[in-house]
């Protein structure tokens, strides 16, 4: 009977310790988070001490021939998610499997099996933030082309009407912004916009309007250099929102990025209607910026179909527009044109 506990005990201790290596390996080479790793090392450092500790009554009891389970055939995981999610699991259930058997049998080890158990709760948490995280940087460096929509650019057409004529011609994602408008036209457009925005599956971006964005349930806010800082927003917002800050400088695209911001807006890059009293800072800051951040960077001002091949050239991929699209004529075909030079399909 002991021997039988022992072999449950063996088992589940091999289990959470693979599963720690492979969580382990994952933060360390994929997602590259030396402190996530750590976490993950420490705990499976503490099960080798106990499997060490109870060596020689484990290792008599294991009967690896004599266990159908071997047989089992493994489920295939596809991506990342579903490896972090079987094995976080995995270490989750065989700690409980642990805690319960030991009580009897190694009641000293009981509370270390507990402890492992929470533990692994805690390391489920951080791995499925560290990977909302990164799909959020992946999803922003796709965008290509982002459009910011509002009734002082869309020359009397109805907002909604411009945003989804752009969305039309291949808008990765719409920013509302509004600078004089009532709160209540404000908030009803937004809330238009984010109906809009959910059926096409894109992200719907507030300019400084933290309050308006959280109402309508957006995706995330704008801020300028005099707004509220990152920090508000996410308070307001959560983590899970997208913040994206205006910059003038490479100071301020680092103080940005260390403040939490999810991308970089750099500009006026060339000169622009909206901001006529502001100086251009030129595509060369484009690159010096590149340099200096990790974040997605979005260029922004003036750039039309003229001049985007200058954005690209310093390696920035994805443009905000004001003018060249929601003052177009036809604004679908202003989108799909900027989208297709982004991409590089003409």
């Amino acid at each position: 009977m002991e021997n039988d506990l022992l072999r449950v005990v063996d088992v589940n201790l091999n289990r959470a310790r693979e599963g720690l290596r492979v969580l382990e390996d994952l933060a360390r080479l994929q997602f590259r988070d030396a402190a996530l790793a750590e976490k993950a090392r420490l705990e499976r450092h503490e099960l080798k001490a106990i499997t060490d500790r109870y060596y020689h009554r484990l290792l008599p009891a294991r009967d690896v021939s004599g266990d159908f389970g071997a047989a089992y055939a493994s489920n295939e995981h596809d991506n990342s998610r579903a490896l972090v999610t079987a094995n976080v699991r995995r270490v989750q259930e065989a700690a409980r499997v642990l805690e319960e058997t030991a009580r009897n049998l190694l009641p000293e080890a009981v509370e270390a099996f507990k402890r492992l158990r929470y533990a692994a709760y805690e390391l489920e948490k951080d791995f499925a933030e560290k990977m909302a995280a990164e799909a959020k940087v992946l999803r922003l460096r796709s965008l290509k082309l982002y459009v910011i929509v509002g009734t002082a650019h869309t020359t009397s057409r109805p907002v909604g009407d411009v945003a989804r004529a752009a969305i039309e011609g291949g808008a990765g994602m719409i920013q509302l912004r509004e600078k004089v408008l009532a709160a209540r036209e404000f908030f009803e457009s937004a809330q238009n916009l984010r109906d809009l925005t959910r059926s096409a599956g894109i992200p719907l971006i507030i300019n400084d309007r933290l309050d308006i964005a959280a109402v309508v349930g957006a995706d995330g806010v704008h801020l300028g250099q005099t707004d509220l800082p990152v920090s508000a927003a996410r308070r307001l917002l959560g983590d899970e929102a997208i913040v994206g800050v205006s910059t003038h400088s490479v100071d301020e695209a680092v103080t940005a990025e260390r403040q939490g911001a999810d991308y970089i807006g750099v500009g006026p890059v060339f000169a622009t209607p909206t901001k006529p009293n502001v100086q251009p800072v030129g595509p060369a800051l484009l690159t010096e910026v590149l340099k200096a951040v990790r974040v997605p960077v979005v260029a922004i001002g003036g750039i039309t179909a003229d001049n985007v091949g200058k954005i690209l050239a310093t390696g920035v991929s994805t443009v905000a527009v004001i003018s060249a699209v929601s003052g177009a004529v036809e604004v679908a075909e202003a989108a799909r044109l900027l989208r297709r030079l982004l991409e590089g399909s003409i």
